[in-house]
């Protein structure tokens, strides 16, 4: 976690190179999976949000392939700009047994910058640690931050306009992937009362 008056990013990775095409950003923490990289990400977003504007931040696995043509549209049919988009936050669905509430899966969620700037910059690193899961579990651990906000979370549910392929673990996974896109969205059910619903009944959710 970024949590110190240090530099929010590097120019140079961990092994001293630099990025010579400039499109890669080198955040100043230790490479992390459940430990605080998706907070400083969303801390680099919400900084960014207050130079640039943004209205968005949104985060994807590296086993995900997304329809960028469909996120566009959703963009441009479904989600408000600043400041009509406060405390937004979507995904797929999930749920978190332990802390009670929603959540939208690490393979693609977005939220609205106002958010980004709460999970990363209201919270205190302490209170995050205190909030996670007993297993750290990086999307879970993040709609329970967002969900500690005191005013009520706008959730948009994307099982029905599912725009990415997930997961595509292998090179000839991912470009098989690729290469279905255009059978994208994909409309899958509003919750996944078949996983859910055992796990809650007996107890051994997350």
């Amino acid at each position: 976690d970024h949590d110190d008056s240090e530099p929010l990013t590097l120019d140079i990775d961990q092994n001293g190179n630099a990025d010579e095409k400039n499109d890669c950003v080198y955040l100043n923490i230790k490479e992390n999976m459940e430990e605080g990289k998706s907070t400083t990400y969303m801390k680099l977003g919400a900084s960014l949000s207050d130079e640039w504007g943004f209205d968005y931040i949104s985060k994807i696995d590296d086993d995900s392939v997304l329809a960028i043509e469909l996120l566009l549209e959703l963009m441009e049919d479904e989600l408000p700009p600043m400041p009509y988009n406060r405390r937004t936050y979507g995904g797929g669905i999930w749920a978190s047994y332990a802390h009670h509430h929603m959540y939208a899966p690490g393979q693609f969620y977005f939220m609205s910058a106002d958010l980004a700037h709460y999970v990363s910059n209201e919270i205190t690193p302490e209170d995050r640690r205190k909030k996670m899961h007993w297993r750290h579990t990086e999307d879970a651990d993040m709609g329970t931050f967002i969900f500690s906000h005191p005013r009520p979370i706008k959730f948009m549910n994307l099982s029905s306009f599912r725009f990415w392929h997930h997961p595509k673990k292998s090179k000839t996974e991912f470009l098989a992937g690729w290469k279905s896109i255009g059978g994208l969205p994909g409309h899958g059910n509003l919750l996944p009362f078949w996983h859910l619903c055992p796990s809650w009944m007996s107890g051994k959710g997350i």
